[in-house]
């Protein structure tokens, strides 16, 4: 999936700020909570089809991964390498 470097710098910076959390974790999913500037988001890993989701609105009119996916993916990318 193409992400644009916009997205992907605010996801990274999401990361770093420690705007990222796992809020919860069963056998088919992983749910994070991204603070952002203006809410909270809630995104959602789908273990079994390795996808994707999150509640915000530019999630819902393009379908394509936020940044609060990628900052999502960057905590679980950390997470797994310790």
């Amino acid at each position: 999936m193409v992400i644009s470097t916009k997205t992907e710098r605010k996801g990274y910076w999401l990361f770093k700020q420690d705007k990222v959390s796992k809020d919860l974790e069963t056998d088919k999913r992983i749910h994070f909570i991204v603070h952002s500037q203006e809410k909270d988001h809630f995104v959602i890993f789908d273990k079994k089809n390795k996808e994707f989701s999150c509640d915000c609105e530019y999630f819902s009119l393009h379908l394509k991964h936020c940044s609060h996916i990628v900052a999502s993916q960057l905590l679980m990318k950390d997470d797994k390498d310790k």
